[in-house]
């Protein structure tokens, strides 16, 4: 069912008491805030089909419109215009021209980082998306052990080498937050030119610089929700927003939320949404998350048995 003000109210009062119960944050306060999420986000998903449905039906009016008008102000078309069918998402027809725009346009009010306030943390991977807490388990491990060499209990003690760059320890980002933190004041125990000198390799970090050159500037800190107070380090994007740098520990978490519970999308469309939110995700660690992704392998294996079936089938004929 779509979502109804009635029902978007109450979620609006339950985050409201939350919040007045548990001012200063809590376990479960953010347990709650949890809840309260995967609840909105169901109904945002009905939302999203529904415009889709409407979007449709606006088109459709907008062209049967247009050839009534034409054909009274003299210009007549040889062909009715056709009424806009919905399908199930999946490759295009041959011919067929597809129009992502909505598509875009949803992920971008749900990932895109708001210009003020909290950013929002990675949801936890739980069950969905065709995912077991089994199976979540060992693709958590399988796509560590792919990325990293280790499995997730190991990561606590896992320094990602240096070529790795856009691999980022908690330790790293916490130091970087400590940086920034201190950046325009010093510490009690340096003044800001000496403890700049020390961290000489901030200076192109920390410049605002409209120009394209990559994420090697405007880094600032944000707070993050549910955190206490906490920030997170981030840089700024294409539209001046701010995309934030992810500890590889949290790695998983994000793209489950990203593929796992967006239809398994493929790598390229994965990778689309996730440069909303994040600063550091690129296309190698998502292509190991999708191929280690026990959903996505099953699939690929019954397309291959059914291609290896229809070609069985044409040796035959012939």
């Amino acid at each position: 069912p779509s979502p109804t003000p009635f029902a978007l109210a109450n979620h609006r009062g339950l985050i409201s008491d939350i919040l007045k119960k548990n001012p200063n944050g809590s376990v479960e306060r953010d347990t709650a805030l949890v809840a309260a999420l995967r609840s909105i986000s169901a109904e945002l998903e009905a939302a999203e089909e529904d415009a889709a449905r409407a979007t449709k039906r606006v088109e459709t009016a907008r062209g049967l419109f247009d050839w009534a008008t034409g054909t009274l102000s003299g210009y007549s078309k040889t062909k009715v215009p056709e009424v806009a069918e919905s399908r199930k998402r999946g490759r295009p027809r041959k011919g067929e021209e597809v129009n992502t725009y909505l598509d875009e346009v949803n992920y971008e009010v749900r990932f895109m980082p708001p210009d003020e306030g909290p950013l929002l943390p990675p949801i936890v991977a739980a069950p969905g998306g065709g995912m077991t807490d089994e199976l979540i388990t060992a693709h958590r491990d399988a796509f560590y052990q792919k990325l990293c060499g280790v499995p997730f209990a190991e990561l606590e003690y896992y320094t990602p080498p240096g070529h790795l760059v856009n691999l980022k320890s908690r330790a790293q980002l916490e130091e970087y937050i400590f940086i920034v933190t201190h950046w325009d004041t010093g510490t009690d125990v340096m003044d800001i030119m000496d403890f700049r000198r020390q961290h000489k390799t901030f200076y192109t970090k920390m410049k605002v610089s409209k120009e394209n050159i990559g994420r090697r500037t405007g880094h600032h800190l944000r707070y993050l929700a549910g955190s206490n107070g906490k920030k997170v380090f981030c840089r700024y994007g294409k539209r001046d927003e701010s995309l934030m740098y992810i500890s590889v520990d949290l790695l998983y978490d994000a793209l489950f939320e990203i593929h796992t519970l967006s239809g398994h999308r493929a790598w390229h469309s994965t990778k689309k949404i996730a440069n909303l939110k994040y600063a550091n995700i690129p296309q190698d660690q998502i292509k190991c998350f999708v191929e280690t992704c026990p959903v996505c392998s099953s699939k690929k294996a019954a397309n291959l048995k059914r291609q290896k079936i229809g070609l069985g089938e044409e040796e035959e004929t012939t």
